[in-house]
């Protein structure tokens, strides 16, 4: 029976044994809502019947779940494609393989031979499938899980480049995409770290550079090749330059690659675009080589000259996660040995002293620092 507790304005009820607030000052409704409770409690422990839980509902705990996950925004946007067909389902006990087939062939181009589309689109349904799994085995919301067509998909493609597609890539770039895919190239760093690189972060004289992760607040410092230094050499003597953002083109920072890098890659023989029409509506998708695998090129480089698993994810940042602070020098001196492989590789002199003074066209480390100083404070 509601109860009120003393300096409350809302009736107050007991459901498994628990008291909470109902959430309304009507008695009949608090008395309604806590019969309610109690009675889907009785049903599901002793018939087995489980309430309806909202596609919304699932989607909140799925997302809490998975924050841990680096695919996280990625998960997040494509729970966010299926909105419009799911986003106000009531019950999730309704979702079948028919509506899923009916709301994918409407908004994307499937078709029943491999295609890079069908590898897309089963993507999308991949994530609904996650949530229904989770839902079923693990929080026991629902007795089964539909089948969802799965379409056919294309030979998986090459994530890596060989010196000479390389090469010819190179040649199709614009200076500020060429300066910022080598250095990727040349340090296995993600895109958003290329981008976002400051020059606070380059130590010049050390030869090295410091990159901070979700999960490690005072960085990580990796060793620079000679390809990665002579990158900053050719910017360093650009007229102009952005004051504190390592990669820029007419002194504005690079916020991406565009349409630019694509055409490149199209021009060097590493992919093409597939045009398509939906109600009207121009769709395009890339096919092909992506910026990512730069990164998985630099791994895959030194993994084919014996680099140990361990050493490469040091390099790559793939293992911040286990990282409690930053390297010492000894460290960073016994990575640059397997760094500069991507030297070797690209054909250039042997790896020079990581001692040596920065080459004279170089901004100096004092002066870099001012720079920073003064645009901070601007």
């Amino acid at each position: 029976m509601p109860y009120r507790r003393e300096g409350t304005r809302n009736w107050w009820i007991i459901v498994k044994g628990v008291r909470q607030s109902s959430g309304t000052a009507d008695f009949e409704d608090a008395k309604a809502l806590e019969g309610k409770l109690n009675h889907e409690d009785w049903l599901q422990q002793r018939m087995g019947f489980k309430k309806p839980r909202s596609w919304k509902e699932a989607v909140v705990k799925f997302l809490k779940e998975s924050q841990h996950k680096a695919s996280y925004d990625t998960i997040k946007q494509r729970l966010g494609w299926w909105n419009a067909l799911l986003g106000d389902l009531a019950d999730i006990r309704k979702i079948d393989r028919d509506m899923i087939d009916d709301y994918i062939a409407a908004n994307r181009p499937v078709t029943g031979v491999a295609s890079s589309a069908n590898s897309t689109a089963n993507k999308y349904s991949k994530v609904v499938m996650s949530i229904l799994n989770q839902a079923h085995d693990e929080w026991k919301w629902i007795d089964g899980v539909p089948k969802l067509r799965y379409y056919p998909e294309p030979p998986h493609r090459r994530a890596w480049l060989k010196v000479e597609q390389w090469r010819k890539l190179e040649k199709q770039l614009p200076d500020h995409l060429r300066l910022a895919a080598t250095f990727a190239l040349a340090t296995g760093l993600r895109k958003g770290k290329v981008f976002g690189l400051e020059w606070s972060q380059v130590d010049l004289a050390e030869r090295t550079l410091t990159t901070y992760g979700n999960n490690v607040k005072l960085g990580v410092v990796i060793p620079l090749n000679d390809t990665a230094m002579s990158v900053l050499r050719e910017i360093t003597s650009e007229p102009v330059r952005h004051l504190t953002r390592v990669f820029s083109v007419k002194g504005e920072p690079i916020k991406g690659y565009g349409k630019a890098w694509f055409k490149a890659m199209h021009r060097a023989g590493l992919g093409e675009y597939k045009l398509w029409r939906v109600d009207g509506k121009l769709k395009s998708e890339w096919t092909g080589f992506t910026w990512h695998g730069l990164r998985h090129t630099f791994a895959s480089w030194l993994g084919q000259a014996g680099v140990a698993e361990m050493y490469i994810d040091q390099l790559c940042g793939w293992a911040e996660k286990d990282t409690r602070g930053i390297y010492t020098h000894l460290d960073v001196e016994h990575l640059r040995k397997y760094a500069q492989i991507i030297d070797t590789k690209l054909g250039l002199p042997s790896p020079t002293s990581a001692s040596a003074s920065p080459p004279a066209q170089f901004a100096t480390q004092s002066q870099i620092n001012e720079v920073v100083t003064i645009a901070a404070t601007a």
